[in-house]
């Protein structure tokens, strides 16, 4: 289906051009997604509970008949279940990709695949956390690397990148979390004031989103102290991005082995991440828009970007091929060049040659407009990406143990029933958490897609108010609240008042209005101070529990001191990020008063939807005053509360 066919049903303007949705549309198209399913959907998620549950049944084989029911072997000890791990956190990539890192660029169409994004991100690690536990064979003595106080004083070594893995991936999946429920409040809260509306107060889906919306009022208070908040997490993701998956290489580039042993490791793991997770971003969201019917919300235009980024990343993979090769060749090694050799001609040279051709060559046909442009191109490209990218982890993880330093400890590997079996569970697991999150949470961030609409709305220019305003209304005070249905009125309206002699004042939207604080001076969020302290306490904090570990049992491992500075830095980089996103939270949830159940008074459950609101706190003698100046702004409503 092309993207003209895909509009026709859309109302145009007398140009021609497709009418972008309002705010009231905007609402409903993704709240209407969360009605009841269909048995479509109960089939689905029947159908991959059944996938889950085989795999479940093929891991209680594996535990009781041991790891020889699979084929891992020696040499080769890594196989398809450390394949699968790298796979699903690079699939987590992209969500704190196009959630943080574009957002600090700026780039306005990632607003629309933002939260499916980031979902993906939640789901694909918790897929990948099972592995290292699927791997490790005898389940119950994972509490033997579990770092608690004992008499066996046994703690990780900090030194060992397999334990920069675990502060890693946790650390990862933790700032990811709160980031993408962070991100959710708002949209929550329309939920939450929808139902009430629909359903009654007493709903068990109104109490569900009263809840989760941790009392949401879309105050002017509230915005300006998550707007802060927001980007200072996307500013602390961002770094992670980066660390996580070069954490995640150096588990092979820090050995001996020859096909791993390679600088190039860090930023070609990140490049392969962030290239599988778009894949896989354009895998989920082309049959979720048609099933859920939000085709006027993510558009063509949202698949072509995301199909440009798709052509960068594989670049960067090809080249990181042809750079591998390269160093195998220019080192002068004989072990490593000849690994590869056997890599690219022997008897795996179908997954190599595969690698490139589903990676490198079938992405770059996006370069033309109309393979990025055409649904059914666009979907296959992505499925074959996401084949090509889990090949390259396998290729990687397996030939370079299958083929090392000592022809006689050459090897080969073939997967049994019960890996394979175990493998198709992980796939069955992600996407049934992935089908459930479409049905029972907004899988498009409203707000953002509003704040598009309103910042038309809004004059380029506008101009501060004589003086600063208060936003804490005082009690049994009269107060007048106008309601308005333009975001522009709103601070028309709020700078009327302001510039009239009114200092006390509070505003309701159902986005975030950048202008409201230039307008009305308002203070600066203290909540960078709390994300500051956080921040330091985790790095010292890192460096602390390192080296305090080191010094229990003074061992040198791997010929490195007991205090090892460099590789500490890892332990400290992730305490940074962790402590910093958790006082971050904090800092938002006493600033912006949120984990309450009720809303802030005098609000309107239309707040949430399209409409605008501002409560002037004032004498009794002078509401009428008041009335006077909100009229240039056009109020729909006014309401005297006494």
């Amino acid at each position: 289906m092309s993207d003209q066919s895909d509009q026709s049903d859309r109302p145009t303007s007398d140009k021609g051009a497709p009418v972008p949705p309002s705010y009231g549309q905007i609402n409903d198209d993704v709240l209407n997604a969360m009605e009841k399913p269909g048995y479509a959907f109960y089939l689905a998620v029947v159908s991959l509970a059944g996938l889950v549950g085989l795999a479940a049944l093929c891991l209680m084989y594996q535990v009781q008949a041991g790891m020889g029911v699979t084929g891992l072997n020696r040499p080769v000890g890594w196989a398809v279940y450390i394949t699968n791990f790298v796979f699903w956190v690079g699939i987590a990539h992209s969500g704190t990709l196009i959630s943080a890192i574009l957002y600090l660029m700026r780039a306005k169409w990632r607003d629309a695949v933002s939260r499916s994004a980031e979902a993906m991100t939640i789901f694909a690690v918790m897929t990948a956390g099972l592995f290292p536990l699927i791997h490790l064979g005898r389940l119950w003595a994972v509490y033997y690397i579990i770092p608690y106080p004992s008499q066996r004083q046994i703690w990780p070594n900090f030194v060992s990148p397999l334990v920069w893995d675990v502060l890693a991936v946790s650390t990862y999946f933790t700032v990811s979390l709160i980031f993408w429920y962070i991100g959710m409040i708002p949209d929550l809260a329309a939920a939450r004031d929808r139902y009430r509306s629909e359903l009654g107060p007493e709903h068990v889906k109104s109490r569900i989103y009263r809840a989760l919306s941790l009392g949401w009022s879309g105050s002017g208070t509230q915005w300006h102290h998550y707007g802060r908040s927001y980007l200072f997490f996307a500013a602390l993701a961002t770094p992670l991005v980066v660390s996580v998956h070069s954490v995640v290489s150096w588990d092979f580039a820090m050995s001996l082995l020859p096909g791993w042993h390679s600088a190039i490791f860090p930023p070609y793991f990140v490049a392969g991440a962030i290239h599988s997770g778009l894949a896989m971003v354009l895998t989920l969201l082309i049959p979720m828009r048609k099933l859920l019917h939000l085709e006027r919300l993510i558009e063509m235009h949202h698949f072509e970007m995301l199909a440009k980024t798709i052509i960068l990343t594989a670049t960067i993979v090809g080249y990181a091929y042809g750079v591998e090769a390269f160093i195998a060749w220019y080192s002068g090694d004989l072990v490593e060049w000849q690994n590869h050799k056997w890599r690219m001609f022997g008897p795996v040279a179908w997954m190599y040659w595969l690698c490139v051709v589903c990676n490198v060559l079938i992405p770059w046909l996006f370069v033309f407009r109309r393979m990025r442009t055409h649904y059914l191109s666009l979907f296959v490209i992505s499925l074959l990406v996401n084949l090509g990218m889990w090949f390259e982890r396998l290729m990687l993880i397996y030939t370079a143990q299958a083929h090392d330093f000592l022809p006689h400890n050459f090897g080969r590997y073939l997967p049994t029933w019960v890996e394979l079996g175990i493998t198709a569970g992980s796939f069955g697991f992600f996407f049934l958490f992935f089908i459930l999150f479409t049905r029972g949470l907004p899988t498009v961030p409203l707000s953002e897609l509003k704040e598009h609409i309103a910042q038309k709305e809004i004059p380029p220019t506008p101009k501060p108010c004589q003086h600063r305003v208060g936003q804490r209304l005082p009690q049994h005070r009269p107060s007048v609240l106008a309601v308005f249905s333009n975001a522009g009125n709103l601070l028309d309206a709020a700078k009327s008042c302001c510039d009239s002699g009114f200092e006390v004042m509070e505003t309701f939207s159902p986005v975030k209005l950048e202008p409201l604080t230039e307008i009305l001076k308002l203070k600066k969020s203290p909540v960078r101070f709390f994300t500051l302290v956080g921040a330091l306490c985790g790095l010292a904090g890192g460096f602390w529990l390192a080296g305090g570990t080191a010094l229990v049992n003074s061992l040198t491992v791997g010929g490195k001191p007991p205090l090892s500075w460099i590789p500490f830095c890892v332990v400290g980089f992730e305490g940074t990020i962790l402590l910093g996103s958790l006082a971050n939270l904090l800092g938002l949830a006493l600033f912006a008063r949120l984990f309450r159940l009720e809303t802030r008074p005098c609000y309107d459950p239309r707040f949430s939807r399209d409409k605008f609101g501002l409560l002037v706190s004032c004498g009794p003698d002078q509401i009428e005053l008041l009335k006077e100046r909100l009229s240039p702004a056009r109020p729909e409503e006014l309401h005297v509360h006494q």
